[in-house]
């Protein structure tokens, strides 16, 4: 019986929709994990999709144009996108979370794993900020007072709020949090799991609620975050350089229009004073259709 019960629980658990997780790439490789497909099951919309394989909303709506998010036919088979280029940023100790991409790199100080989760970020007038933080706070089932800005809002609109939420299920934070050093802000879970992917919250970092959990018992008080904006990355795997490109956030696209220079500058920089042939065609292709799965671009 106990043995019975052991491997009823690794059956479980083995089925808990944690943050993937992959052994670091070796000596200057810079790729990890590989692309799924999966079939969508009975009343299963993009969201459901994304949930059950622990990616956020976008990535799997930029992976599959043409095909209706809110009205995708049953056995309709889909590109799941859980191949990345790791971000150069990511160090030992070190979250990285990519506005562009809304997903967050972990690398713990000890081992060679690094964990990957999608996320929710800033609204458009509510954006995330950009810079090196830390972690300087953890809570486990916190209380969210309502700022005066979302408290304000909120009431202008006719929506009133309460100005404390105690911990439970209408909390919109979740079960645990992380609190940033700029300390209005923070890494928290979410009571609507259809928001990570997508531009949902005030500012904050929102992660379906197992991912929290386990990132929460990975990190620790002095934990380094560097919040970036790239919808563009490079990276090796042996002697291939890949690409891999994002829709730019709104307030980018309004600057950035169909330029692609800055993707031809990432891939130059990549490639100097290496003699290696870039198939330029290739990159202007990826680029326009960032469809958020890294490929060879030589």
């Amino acid at each position: 019986m106990g043995r019975l019960l052991v491997l009823i629980f690794i059956l479980i658990w083995s089925t808990v929709g944690y943050g993937l997780t992959f052994n670091l790439p070796k000596g200057s490789d810079a790729l990890v994990g590989e692309v799924k497909v999966a079939q969508v099951r009975n009343e299963e919309d993009f969201s459901d999709v994304a949930m059950r394989f622990d990616v956020g909303y976008y990535e799997i709506f930029e992976a599959n144009p043409g095909v209706d998010p809110d009205d995708t036919p049953v056995n309709t088979v889909l590109i799941v996108p859980t191949q990345y280029i790791l971000p150069s940023e990511l160090q030992k100790d070190t979250m990285v979370i990519n506005l562009a991409e809304m997903r967050l790199y972990y690398r713990p100080q000890k081992g060679n794993k690094v964990y990957i989760f999608p996320v929710g970020i800033g609204k458009e007038d509510w954006e995330t900020p950009l810079g090196r933080m830390t972690i300087v706070e953890k809570k486990k089932n916190p209380t969210w007072i309502v700022p005066d800005s979302i408290y304000n809002f909120r009431k202008s609109i006719g929506d009133k709020i309460d100005r404390i939420f105690p911990p439970g299920p209408d909390n919109p934070l979740g079960k645990y949090a992380l609190r940033l050093s700029l300390r209005k802000f923070l890494i928290h879970g979410t009571n609507i799991p259809a928001g990570v992917g997508r531009r949902s919250t005030a500012g904050c970092i929102r992660l379906y609620e197992k991912d929290i959990e386990q990132l929460y018992h990975l990190v620790t008080i002095g934990t380094k975050v560097v919040i970036i904006n790239k919808p563009y990355k490079t990276g090796w795997l042996g002697k291939k350089l890949y690409l891999e490109a994002h829709m730019p956030l709104f307030e980018q696209r309004i600057t950035m229009g169909d330029d692609v220079k800055p993707v031809l500058d990432l891939v130059s920089r990549a490639t100097k004073r290496l003699n290696i042939k870039v198939n330029w065609g290739q990159v202007s292709k990826i680029a326009k259709e960032h469809l958020t799965v890294p490929r060879p671009i030589n």
